[in-house]
C-alpha cells in the first residue's frame, strides 16, 4: 500500500515546486527507565536527495537519530550524527529494528496516550514537527 501511494504521489507530481517532504505514521514507544523512541515513514517527493540532519524535542534531554545493525549474534545502535539520507522519489522507514529516533531523559509528566513533539531538521526542506502518540507497542496496520 505505501508502494502505491509512493508512486501516485511522484506520478501527480509533475511540477517540482510542490515537491516535498512527508512525514507519516508517527507513533512513540515509552519504556519505563525515561528512555523511548519514535518511528514514522518519510517520503521524498523531490527529484534530489535529502537529509534528515537531526531532530529535537521539548520532551526530552537528548535526541538522536539511530539505526539499529545486527552484527552476528549483536545488536548495536548506531548513531547518525550527518543525518539520514532520503533518497530522491524514495522512502525511508524509521521501524523497529531499523532507523529510529532515540530519545532519553523523557519529560516525567508525559505517560502513555500523551503525545510527544518531535522537531526534524532537513537540509534542503523546511523543519517538519509532528506529534506521535507513546504507546507500549507498534500500531496495527
Amino acid at each position: 500500500m505505501k508502494k502505491i501511494l509512493l508512486a501516485l504521489v511522484i506520478f501527480f507530481n509533475v511540477n517540482t515546486a510542490d515537491a516535498k517532504i512527508i512525514v507519516d505514521n508517527a507513533w512513540a514507544r515509552l519504556t519505563p527507565n525515561g528512555m523511548g523512541a519514535v518511528f514514522f515513514d518519510i517520503i521524498n517527493t523531490n527529484t534530489e536527495d535529502d537529509f534528515l540532519i537531526n531532530a529535537s524535542s521539548p520532551n526530552a534531554l537528548s535526541v538522536m537519530i539511530h539505526e539499529t545493525q545486527r552484527i552476528g549474534n549483536m545488536t548495536h545502535m548506531k548513531h547518525h550524527s550527518d543525518g539520514t539520507k532520503i533518497p530522491a522519489n524514495g522512502t525511508v522507514l524509521f521501524e523497529p529494528g531499523s532507523f529510529h529516533i532515540m530519545l532519553s531523559k523523557i519529560d516525567e509528566n508525559l505517560k502513555l496516550g500523551d503525545k510527544i513533539l518531535i522537531n526534524l531538521n532537513f537540509q534542503n526542506h523546511d523543519d517538519i514537527s509532528i506529534e506521535p502518540i507513546l504507546k507500549i507497542r507498534p500500531p496495527i496496520k
